[in-house]
């Protein structure tokens, strides 16, 4: 099994995780609370203090070119979006500077399965398994941009935030991954074993958004 076809054995996981999120469906009904709203920007927060402080550590692991320009490429992009966060915080009634991790078991369960994620995989395990949750993150948010903005749901700064992140992985994020797995590949990882370690990607959707709609 060559790089494409690791992706493209990803795509039903990727669809199913997409369409498991209720949160769209509340956006379209109209029916979001403002505390699932702060929920959503504090479950941002969490999930980019994890990613900023662990997949640095991908780049120290794996420093050859093609692995560390990749990694390199998505820390550069969770700290762009990062400052992108501090005005959608503030159109849901939250102090930018004020954000915490919460103690909630859901959200707990997204940010250690990112951390996982940045700690203890080989570069092509993490390159799928980063690829296949950008996907579902740019999906969902790109449904969630719409409807609100259709409803009038959701205040602007959160709306352009979400929009931000388009609707799929950029172009220079596909061909890394593309990249990476080959790389990962050639040096003698298992397809089996990136596919199996993808495949844990719904524990953190599932923490992620079980947070958002109903979190503490």
């Amino acid at each position: 099994m060559n790089a494409q076809q690791l992706l493209d054995t990803m795509r039903p996981d990727i669809t199913r995780s997409i369409e498991s999120v209720e949160m769209v469906s509340r956006i379209r009904d109209g029916k979001a609370s403002p505390a699932q709203l702060q929920r959503l920007v504090t479950a941002e927060f969490c999930c980019q203090e994890a990613e900023l402080a662990t997949y640095p550590f991908l780049v120290a692991q794996h420093r050859h070119a093609v692995p560390a320009a990749y990694f390199g490429l998505v820390v550069h992009t969770v700290a762009k979006a990062r400052a992108l966060l501090g005005p959608a915080a503030q159109s849901v009634g939250l102090d930018p500077d004020g954000l915490s991790v919460p103690a909630d078991v859901q959200a707990a369960s997204a940010v250690r399965s990112m951390t996982l994620a940045g700690l203890l995989t080989e570069p092509g395990e993490a390159a799928l398994y980063l690829y296949s949750d950008l996907c579902v993150w740019c999906s969902v948010f790109s449904e969630l941009a719409e409807a609100g903005r259709r409803q009038e749901q959701l205040p602007e700064p959160l709306v352009e935030y979400l929009q931000w992140w388009g609707s799929e992985p950029p172009r220079e994020i596909v061909e890394g991954t593309l990249a990476v797995i080959s790389y990962g590949l050639r040096r003698g990882e298992s397809p089996d074993r990136m596919l199996s370690f993808a495949r844990q990607l719904p524990v953190a959707v599932e923490g992620y958004w079980g947070y958002v709609l109903d979190g503490e």
